[in-house]
């Protein structure tokens, strides 16, 4: 004798239409909603990681900056012009040009545990969104000798620099026949493009 099967269990062993469309629907959504969680998650590490990169950058510039400054040697350079030129100075000899920013003579890199190489003339300057140290090749430099331009921070606002000289901040210093002088302290601050601004002072060895 053949046994029949309830007409309810029937139901019960498989999906009608209408129960498909709704499990559908629902992975639908969770699969939607999974895609946006995914997507913040990775715009904000993308973020985390943009500006992790830019105080990296800006570090890296404000310790090469005080690494120049701290080697200021007072020695008078001779420009491209021919001109003679403070160990510091807010107006850069560019050879035929001039240009606000800080140039400085350093003292030469470290050759062995006794000696240093030569001076150098460093400087910085602010040129179409980005921070650039000049370097010559020696403190006397050559006529029309074009200095070697390395960009140390971009996506840049503004740089101004003040000089500290007796109790006072200025503006500038060292300008053509002032001789062999040095601040007190050199401030730098810069104005980065996200609005930020970041102000280091660095005292000049004695």
């Amino acid at each position: 004798m053949r046994t029949r099967t309830p007409a309810g269990r029937s139901r019960a062993a498989g999906f009608t239409l209408v129960e498909l469309l709704v499990a559908l629907a629902i992975f639908a959504v969770i699969t939607a909603l999974s895609y946006r969680s995914l997507a913040a998650l990775l715009d904000s590490r993308e973020a985390l990681e943009k500006d992790s990169r830019k105080w990296r950058d800006v570090a890296l510039f404000v310790g090469r900056f005080e690494r120049d400054v701290n080697a200021v040697v007072p020695r008078l350079a001779t420009g491209p012009s021919g001109t003679a030129l403070s160990p510091v100075s807010s107006l850069l000899d560019l050879g035929g040009a001039t240009s606000k920013g800080l140039a400085i003579t350093r003292s030469g890199a470290l050759l062995n545990q006794n000696s240093l190489a030569a001076p150098q003339r460093v400087a910085y300057r602010f040129l179409e969104g980005k921070v650039e140290r000049l370097a010559w090749s020696a403190a006397d430099a050559a006529p029309r000798l074009d200095p070697t331009a390395t960009p140390v921070l971009e996506a840049v606002r503004s740089l101004e620099f003040r000089f500290l000289v007796a109790n006072d901040w200025r503006p500038d210093f060292g300008l053509p026949g002032s001789g062999i002088t040095l601040p007190a302290a050199v401030e730098v601050a810069v104005t980065l493009e996200s609005g930020e601004r970041i102000t280091r002072l660095v005292a000049l060895p004695r």
